[in-house]
């Protein structure tokens, strides 16, 4: 709330790159693989804790999580994710941060205001939009033709 913790620079790689000011997250919005079995899902990173928020070295580094209110999990998902993986309550995964072009097209890419599949895909119609709507010349035999059918 106060600002990023003081290993913050140190522990995250990408912090440079992705500093947007005192406060501002630079894990939200980070893609994830989180894997269980041979199955693999991506999603995004949402917020910190709720239990911990202290644990860089689990985030970041080697360590186990530490225990916790819910029941030692180091990770909690949304259920479209334990849906997908088809978790238990205390299902052990593993995940890893990773790269937005390492995330293969998926049911998470459907979904989402900060999902930089949709975000691209919108940006993407608008251009399309505002080209299609430049060059406009209306097929004015085709609409005839249409409308002497009815």
């Amino acid at each position: 709330m106060n600002g990023h913790r003081p290993e913050a620079p140190r522990v995250i790689p990408w912090f440079k790159e992705a500093y947007r000011g005192r406060g501002v997250s630079t894990c939200k919005g980070r893609w994830i693989a989180i894997r269980k079995g041979a199955r693999v899902v991506y999603a995004q990173w949402e917020d910190a804790g709720p239990f911990r928020t202290d644990h860089w070295q689990y985030v970041f580094g080697n360590e186990r999580p530490k225990p916790n209110l819910n029941k030692g999990a180091g990770l909690d998902v949304s259920p479209a994710v334990r849906d997908y993986l088809g978790l238990k309550e205390t299902d052990v995964t593993d995940w890893k941060f990773v790269e937005f072009p390492e995330v293969p097209r998926g049911p998470w890419s459907q979904l989402g205001d900060n999902n930089s599949f949709v975000i691209n895909q919108r940006n993407e119609t608008k251009t399309v939009a505002r080209s299609a709507v430049k060059g406009w010349r209306p097929n004015r035999k085709l609409i005839a033709k249409a409308v002497s059918n009815l």
